[in-house]
């Protein structure tokens, strides 16, 4: 994660990068490119904190859902990370929305298009199981996104980037997230939900 204090916006700009999350109350903004990873942003709307996580889910997800299924588990952990720091910051995960990016499926990429349904997939039966509403979703396709979300107030900007050259260092380091995340996910092991 970059931080700058110099930038346009004339507010701190934290640039998020592909596997991390960050969640805060102050008058800030968040922002990443999201390409093949999904990019979740929560923001707890009585307490004005939000994050960012930025993150995929290493593999194709079976039939018994997402809580029986060890490549979910990556998902799982991601989003608790994200949460938690929600909640140490004196948010509550019960009054969070959420705004959903990503999962394109991009012709050089190793990341199949079915990866990318179980990405979809898994953000859709997280949110439903955690009961955490999802306010907006741009999900799919074949373009990234720059996405820049306000913590404090819970709004988001998505921006197309169609022209994004797949040699750029922001897809340099997805694509090296991504590499690392498929070889390591045996490290994940069984995931359990609390209420």
């Amino acid at each position: 994660m970059i931080r700058s204090d110099s930038n346009r916006f004339g507010k701190t700009l934290f640039i998020l990068y592909p596997g991390d999350y960050f969640a805060t109350g102050d008058d800030c903004l968040l922002a990443t490119v999201a390409g093949s990873c999904v990019v979740v942003c929560l923001h707890d709307e009585r307490r004005l904190i939000g994050g960012i996580g930025h993150f995929i889910v290493p593999g194709s997800i079976g039939t018994e859902g997402i809580v029986a299924d060890e490549v979910a588990a990556q998902g799982i952990t991601s989003m608790e990370h994200l949460i938690g720091d929600i909640v140490k910051l004196g948010g509550d995960r019960k009054s969070c929305r959420a705004t959903l990016y990503g999962a394109g499926t991009f012709g050089g990429n190793a990341v199949t298009g079915d990866v990318m349904g179980s990405n979809i997939k898994f953000l859709h039966e997280y949110f439903r199981l955690e009961k955490i509403p999802v306010a907006r979703e741009d999900l799919g396709g074949n373009f990234r996104r720059k996405i820049f979300f306000s913590p404090r107030t819970g709004s988001s900007f998505r921006k197309f980037l169609v022209n994004n050259n797949d040699h750029s260092e922001f897809m340099k380091l997805e694509s090296e997230y991504i590499s690392s995340v498929f070889r390591n996910t045996a490290t994940f092991g069984k995931v359990l939900l609390f209420d």
